[in-house]
């Protein structure tokens, strides 16, 4: 409770101290995002997005047999073809569930970053990149829960990679808006 107190106190306060805090934040969902990213390119080259075809559920189960230590490794034989992925179905399961998981932490990261600046009331030029960010992050969610709606068609696969460029620029947008005042 003393945290939250000493973080509305920070929004409300405005000031220098309260854009080097939404910088920080926002710094943070960044990084969260470009892990994200990064997961999304990993499920992406793994095949592993028709792995959980249904929502909230995944195969059924709230934790479906996975397999982590096979998700990740970087490495999977010589002379392997990889076209539709050489990877088990419990190991695409697990890259899946991660992408999904990395899904919350980047909404949560990036809307409590974009919310700090939007409430603090801070110049013109945050509010609307926080803005950018919220509305970037709504459609790129939107994108994702009718990818798994519809099937996974690979024009939403491309939109939502398209989302995910689009966040990242608003994200970096923002972050410069911050910068500058």
């Amino acid at each position: 409770a003393a945290a939250l107190k000493r973080v509305d106190h920070s929004i409300r306060g405005g000031g220098a101290s309260s854009i080097a805090a939404a910088w920080r934040l926002t710094l943070f969902g960044l990084a969260v995002l470009a892990v994200q990213i990064a997961l999304g390119g990993w499920t992406s080259s793994n095949y592993a997005a028709v792995a959980c075809p249904d929502l909230p559920t995944c195969q059924g189960s709230w934790w479906p047999h996975s397999d982590y230590r096979d998700a990740f490794a970087l490495a999977h034989g010589v002379d392997v073809d990889y076209e539709g992925g050489v990877l088990a179905n419990p190991a695409r399961v697990a890259i899946h569930l991660t992408h999904r998981l990395g899904a919350l932490a980047t909404t949560a990261a990036l809307a409590l970053a974009a919310v700090f600046v939007v409430r603090r009331r801070g110049p013109p030029s945050a509010r609307l990149g926080a803005w950018a960010v919220l509305a970037a992050l709504a459609l790129q969610l939107t994108i994702a829960l009718t990818m798994v709606e519809l099937g996974f068609p690979r024009w939403l696969a491309t939109a939502h990679t398209a989302g995910a460029a689009l966040l990242l620029l608003a994200t970096l947008a923002l972050l410069q808006a911050l910068r500058s005042r």
